[in-house]
């Protein structure tokens, strides 16, 4: 009996990677609902549009920058990138692309931009802790997304500088 349930088991997580692996095909539906959402949060960034960039994320999102505490939840993100929008703009180059991989209603994205910061006042500058700070950085990021109600959403936010 033990041999019978540790072959299905076996036999359960192969069917389980292979369905995670047949979500994940570049032309899955869930892949191109988060690459959908990747360029909206690039335009949002771009266009300083704190209520775009704030509708890709879950409302328990976390941001973990590097070297500064984390911040947690939509609405104190959303405080947060009000007021390093007021004091920069930002243009991304992606230099490779978000590579995604969902499991069921969790994906996780790994990709690197370079971002390149204009301060509005070179005086003040950017001060918000967590925030850019450098003219340019390139950085590897990785996120982890949840579903709910058909919509993708990011959950945890962070990224390592090179």
């Amino acid at each position: 009996m033990g041999e019978v349930i540790g072959r299905l088991g076996i036999l359960g997580l192969l069917c389980v990677a292979v369905w995670a692996n047949a979500e994940s095909a570049p032309d899955g539906p869930d892949v191109r609902a988060i690459e959908g959402l990747y360029a909206s949060w690039r335009s949002a960034v771009e266009g300083a549009d704190v209520a775009g960039y704030v509708s890709v994320l879950h409302p328990q999102v976390r941001l973990l920058p590097p070297g500064a505490e984390a911040i947690n939840g939509a609405a104190n993100y959303g405080q947060f990138l009000g007021s390093v929008f007021a004091a920069a703009t930002y243009q991304i180059e992606v230099l490779r692309a978000p590579e995604i991989q969902v499991l069921g209603d969790v994906a996780v994205a790994e990709y690197d931009y370079t971002i390149h910061l204009h301060q509005k006042d070179p005086d003040v500058g950017v001060s918000e802790p967590g925030a850019l700070t450098e003219a340019q950085t390139t950085s590897r990021y990785f996120d982890v997304l949840r579903k709910q109600d058909g919509k993708w959403s990011v959950w945890r936010h962070s990224w390592q500088v090179y």
